[in-house]
This record gives structure tokens, C-alpha cells and sequence, in this order.
């Protein structure tokens, strides 16, 4: 019984992602398409999504609004949040840990 309790305590710590390191920090930018978001930070924590419905001219338009979250850890104490409009990231916040 014991056993099986510690194999799951560590499953479910190797399952939360690991925050996104300076190094990789750095090399994001507005412009980036999702996937290459994931592809150099692995994947979030956590994430959100939205649609946004618009009508202008008669026209009605449907964006989706998405947020990735990397949370903090005791080695990296940055919390990152990517905002994505329609797969293209439009934001990119970064707050310490207190």
C-alpha cells in the first residue's frame, strides 16, 4: 500500500510542467504561433480559452482567445502567462514569485 501511494505522489509531481527558464523566456515574442510556443517551453501548466464574438459592416466574426500559464517553482521563481489570439500570441507577461 505504501508503495503504490509513493508511486502516485511521484507521478503526480513529474505531471505538472516545469516554468519557463530566462533562457527560453527570452526567445518567445508576439507573433508566434502556438505551437512553437509549446515546442520551446513544453507544455502549460495551465489554460484557458474565450471566444469573442464582433459584428462590424453586417459581418459577424468569432476570435478565440487563449492564455497559457507556467507557473512558478522554487528554482525558477517567474510565473509566465502567454496570451494567444486565434493561435498567435498577442501577449506576454512575466511576474516573480513572492
Amino acid at each position: 500500500m505504501k508503495r503504490l501511494l509513493w508511486l502516485a505522489c511521484l507521478l503526480a509531481g513529474a505531471a505538472q510542467a516545469a516554468p519557463i527558464p530566462f533562457e527560453t523566456y527570452i526567445r518567445l515574442h508576439k507573433g508566434m504561433l502556438e505551437a512553437e510556443v509549446i515546442s520551446k517551453a513544453g507544455a502549460p501548466d495551465y489554460n484557458s480559452d474565450s471566444r469573442q464574438g464582433r459584428f462590424a459592416s453586417g459581418v459577424a466574426a468569432i476570435s478565440t482567445l487563449r492564455q497559457l500559464s507556467w507557473l512558478a517553482n522554487d528554482s525558477v521563481p517567474y510565473t509566465t502567462i502567454v496570451t494567444l489570439r486565434d493561435g498567435v500570441v498577442v501577449d506576454i507577461t512575466r511576474s516573480k514569485k513572492l
